[in-house]
């Protein structure tokens, strides 16, 4: 990019991507801070260290998080391994998948993220409950010290650690639902020393802070200003190492005063301010893998970004928190819910027989409105295939699920088959692919999501 010669239009050399390069840690960062605000652990939030477990599926109404799934109940925790490893535990539980995805500051999940098909380690007893747990101690960046036998070492380039728990439901039934919060309650999260100690270890109280704004993060890091944005950015790589190491990425960061930082070389505000309008155009507009049948699919790299920085700015933006391929895939499409003259648009997505999802765990289909939340809807439904398999065509085999507004005339099809989307306004659907059997999805799999006739 060749140097300004007009800030207020355009951004100086290097710093629209230094934007781009910072985006992913400052989401991170934002949604730490709505995250564990708290004194004390509540619904949605928990202080540093301490779980936050949703016991109910999301709803419309949770905004802290884009594009949640509602298939399984999360497990939460913003964990700091700046003064020693923290212990995670997590209980043998029957027939069910479970993941532990954990991510550093830069939103890269770590490979060595445990679940149930990959739990790592043999489980141990748990003295102070008394049952089998899979233990792990995650460790920050040149940690050094004994792991007791029977745990698996974490390691991690960044103190701070996002994890991510999914535990599956089976169905939405009230039962099924404590079944899954009672194996919430035998999660265990604390010091190594603790641990080691007795097993046992009362949290202290977190922190409020009334100043820390309630806007879901998505929204609030395109209200900073490029000023506000280059000033955070400076202070979280005071403590933040870069993951990959990158030199270049250094020396330009060190050019424009952002890290270390030097106000004397720092651009003008009008010009971080172009920064952030291209930096934001930018990572919007990112294309990436290429589309499949109208699908944004991206079946590589996901996850984990290396220098990638555009890529990983854009999952930040529209779905931060991404699995690892063979943890997870999550092909994407968008589309409007009307035509030019604002008539409802229905759609469908059919599998031809043998092409549902290949999956060793379950998969989903979710919608979402606007601004990657839930879809509101009378009947409250969020997502299919998973609970109730989808009825196919007795005939030909093949699966067809309706996208649309209105529900179905028939009754089975609402039941199985159907996925409300808004009334008006654009709108995405996600696939879902939990433990997807990679080598097995064709290369022009999934099927397009076509308009057809509403079912009415």
């Amino acid at each position: 990019m060749a140097a300004s010669t007009n800030p207020q239009q355009d951004p100086p050399a290097g710093a629209t991507d230094l934007y781009v390069f910072g985006y992913a840690l400052l989401m991170m960062e934002l949604t730490r801070r709505l995250q564990t605000n708290t004194e004390t652990v509540n619904a949605t939030q928990a202080p540093v260290n301490q779980f936050c477990q949703y016991t109910s599926p999301p709803t419309p109404e949770m905004k802290d998080v884009v594009r949640p799934n509602v298939d399984t109940l999360y497990t939460q925790a913003w964990i700091d391994l700046a003064v020693e490893p923290m212990v995670l535990a997590v209980p043998v539980m029957d027939d069910r998948y479970w993941l532990m995805q954990l991510m550093d500051a830069w939103s890269n999940t770590n490979e060595e993220s445990p679940s149930s098909l990959t739990p790592l380690v043999a489980p141990v007893t748990d003295s102070a409950q008394g049952i089998e747990v899979y233990t792990y101690v995650l460790t920050g960046p040149g940690w050094e010290g004994e792991i007791p036998e029977g745990i698996k070492q974490i390691v991690f380039p960044t103190d701070t650690v996002w994890l991510i728990g999914r535990t599956e439901l089976h169905n939405l039934s009230t039962d099924e639902v404590q079944t899954v919060v009672g194996y919430q309650d035998q999660m265990r999260l604390m010091p190594l020393s603790a641990w080691t100690d007795s097993g046992a270890w009362t949290p202290p109280n977190g922190h409020y802070d009334p100043n820390v704004p309630t806007t879901p993060p998505s929204e609030l890091i395109t209200r900073l200003s490029g000023t506000e944005f280059f000033d955070e950015l400076s202070a979280l790589l005071e403590r933040t190492p870069l993951d990959p190491p990158d030199d270049a990425t250094s020396a330009l960061l060190a050019d424009l005063g952002v890290h270390p930082h030097d106000e004397s070389r720092l651009p003008d505000a009008a010009a971080l301010d172009a920064a952030k309008d291209a930096g934001l155009d930018a990572i919007s507009t990112y294309q990436g893998a290429p589309y499949i049948n109208g699908w944004k699919f991206a079946k590589t790299d996901i996850g984990a970004y290396g220098t990638d920085y555009l890529q990983r700015a854009n999952i930040a933006m529209f779905g931060l928190g991404a699995n690892l391929p063979q943890d997870a895939l999550y092909p994407s499409t968008f589309n409007t819910s009307t035509d030019a003259d604002g008539a409802p648009i229905a759609y469908t997505l059919t599998f031809p027989a043998g092409q549902l999802p290949p999956v060793d765990a379950f998969w989903s289909l979710t919608a979402y409105d606007a601004s990657s939340f839930l879809v509101e809807n009378s009947e409250n439904i969020y997502a299919v295939g998973h609970f109730a398999p989808p009825v196919a065509d007795p005939g030909t085999g093949a699966t067809t699920l309706y996208v649309q507004a209105e529900e179905p005339a028939d009754p089975e099809m609402a039941t199985a088959n159907w996925l409300p989307i808004p009334t008006s306004g654009n709108f995405s659907v996600t696939l879902r692919l939990y433990a997807p059997q990679t080598d097995d999805i064709p290369a022009d799999w999934p099927p397009a999501l076509t308009p057809a006739p509403a079912q009415d």
